[in-house]
């Protein structure tokens, strides 16, 4: 028997009408680098929980087949038990965090383990290492960014030493340069440490060197054999970009008019004499470095941080002066984590959450609502609770709850966290329509391909200052001159979506 042995397994989620995962087989041999992919909501987490034990925790779990892991039947084995065997960095990496520290939550495991207290802090220190985070280990879980959250989510499960390390989606939130670090350190990892490691990821293109084993999912299903290049070919680019449709007309007055913008906390410099205009019509990219500041800027734009200095104005109103609640109907606002969004007990309600509260849910925009949600494949899931969706669903779901009633800004924190390439691209196309119509978008994204191709500008933040301001070609040139390569689009035609 293989080292990781799946058999005939099917998995049926409680109150669900069918499978999310059938008749899966596979076999995984001790060592092996593997990457599981497919479209958003194919049931890749589910699988990913599946090889974690997670789903046999219920009362009466709906399966059959077995899943063995050097010699442990995990539908067998207490969770205690089964995380001796397999350890599983979440999507969302807060809704695995038990303590209020990096370090006690890295230190969580060893403890209830009984680990030596001196062996507890060493392998602190190396599994930050690890993630390139040991500058995080006095820091609060909840001053964290995304991405160092994020880090500090995949170094406490690298500290428990498993023997297979499960992450799903651990780069999401990280900017290119910590993306290629861990892919890199994960892939030491499998000779120093013996253990094998299972990346569900649809940044694909960063993990070619590495020549993983591919497993390819659809609809529960795992599809035949093949490489990435076959992946490619069975599943081309649906959408072009519309970048002709973007404009800057620089002649009007701006939406967002920052000047000489200044915010510190705990006395660090997190914005420094920030200067920027966003005019109607554009689509931004804004990148940098994770903790570079760029949440921090969208937060301050909408009016979340009251002790912000300098000039801020969004359609000519003070933001510092009003009520963030004032700017809703003009303003809408997509945090960074899916979860922080939700509100109701449907997807249809929270489709229209925000129109209602306004007061604009009128008969045509319920049937717009509609169409949004068959557009992005939400559709059958009206009635069900929006907990019950993938990651990648409820951040459709953001998406169609803010843009409903038609603000003239959208402000968005990493919209394309959990998004295959077709949802990206999609997405993508559809905020380049929404700006042309004379909205203006500012996203932050890691994803210097897409923004290539949809964005008409980018800027750059790093370390708190805004470095880059330019149309994107010109803005690569002086990242490149800046010596940020790593924020480049890859210069191979195959590089769709990295």
């Amino acid at each position: 028997m293989a080292f990781l042995s799946i058999r005939h397994f099917s998995y049926t989620y409680p109150g669900a009408e069918k499978p999310a995962l059938g008749d899966i087989n596979l076999e995984i041999e001790q060592g092996s680098f593997v990457v599981i992919t497919g479209k958003s909501g194919c049931g890749k987490s589910t699988l990913g929980k599946a090889l974690a034990g997670f789903l046999f925790q219920d009362e009466t779990p709906d399966y059959s087949g077995e899943i063995v892991v050097n010699g442990t039947r995990m539908d067998q084995a207490p969770l205690y038990a089964a995380s001796e065997r397999v350890a599983y960095v979440q999507q969302n990496p807060e809704d695995q965090f038990c303590t209020l520290t990096v370090q006690d939550e890295i230190a969580f495991g060893l403890e209830n383990r009984c680990v030596n207290p001196q062996e507890i802090d060493r392998q602190i220190k190396e599994a930050l290492g690890v993630v390139n985070g040991l500058d995080l280990i006095d820091r609060p879980l909840a001053a964290l960014s995304g991405g160092e959250k994020q880090k500090v989510a995949i170094a406490s499960m690298l500290a428990l030493s498993p023997d297979v390390l499960i992450l799903d989606e651990p780069t999401s939130n990280l900017d290119p340069v910590a993306t290629q670090n861990v892919f890199a350190a994960l892939h030491h990892m499998l000779k120093t440490r013996e253990m094998t490691v299972i990346i569900i990821e649809h940044k694909l293109t960063q993990l070619l060197s590495f020549d993983p084993q591919w497993i390819i999912m659809e609809c529960g299903r795992l599809l035949p054999d093949m490489n990435y290049a076959g992946y490619l070919e069975t599943h081309p680019e649906p959408c072009r970009p519309i970048r002709d449709l973007v404009s800057t007309p620089r002649q009007v007055e701006p939406v967002v008019h920052l000047a000489h913008l200044n915010f510190e906390r705990q006395g660090k410099s997190i914005l420094s004499d920030i200067n920027l205009n966003l005019f109607p019509g554009e689509f931004i990219s804004l990148m940098g470095s994770n903790g570079s500041g760029k949440t921090t800027l969208l937060h301050a734009i909408m009016g979340l941080i009251p002790s912000i200095k300098g000039s801020l104005t969004l359609f000519g109103i003070d933001t510092v002066k009003t009520k963030t609640s004032t700017l809703v109907p003009q303003t809408g606002f997509i945090f960074q984590n899916p979860d922080h969004m939700l509100f109701t007990q449907s997807v249809w309600d929270e489709t229209v959450f925000t129109a209602r509260n306004l007061k604009l849910l009128s008969p045509e925009l319920a049937e717009e609502a509609g169409t949004w949600l068959d557009q992005l494949g939400l559709a059958e899931n009206r009635s069900v609770h929006p907990n019950r969706l993938s990651y990648g669903e409820k951040r459709r779901l953001n998406l169609i709850s803010v843009i409903l009633h038609h603000p003239g800004l959208l402000l968005i924190d990493e919209l394309l966290i959990g998004q295959d390439m077709e949802n990206a691209n999609l997405w993508m196309a559809t905020l380049v329509e929404y700006a042309a119509k004379g909205n203006t978008v500012l996203l932050i994204n890691h994803h210097p391909e897409l923004t290539r191709k949809y964005c008409s500008r980018v800027v750059v933040l790093d370390k708190g200052r805004l470095v880059v301001d330019a149309p994107v070609e010109d803005a690569f040139i002086q990242m490149e001159t800046l010596g940020m390569e790593a924020f480049l689009p890859v210069k191979s035609e195959a590089a769709v979506y990295a």
